[in-house]
């Protein structure tokens, strides 16, 4: 059986930051790091939402990554 090791996640906030000529969205980023494996998806999800609601800009997605050793 395979043995799954927590090495880190992240999340980010994509923001609306405008549209171009074409009228796309235009984007960025901001990177959370170094997150515990203990926190559940509802849990980020209220943290990212408080975090996403003192911007001016709007919020267009939350994205987590994980990072794990697999031996």
């Amino acid at each position: 059986m395979a043995k799954v090791n927590f090495l880190g996640a992240t999340f980010r906030l994509k923001y609306v930051t405008g549209h171009n000529d074409q009228n796309e969205p235009m984007f960025t980023t901001k990177t959370y790091r170094n997150l515990n494996g203990s926190h559940k998806a509802e849990d980020l999800l209220a943290v990212a939402s408080g975090i996403a609601s003192l911007s001016s800009l709007t919020l267009d997605s939350i994205v987590k990554q994980e990072t794990t050793d697999l031996s």
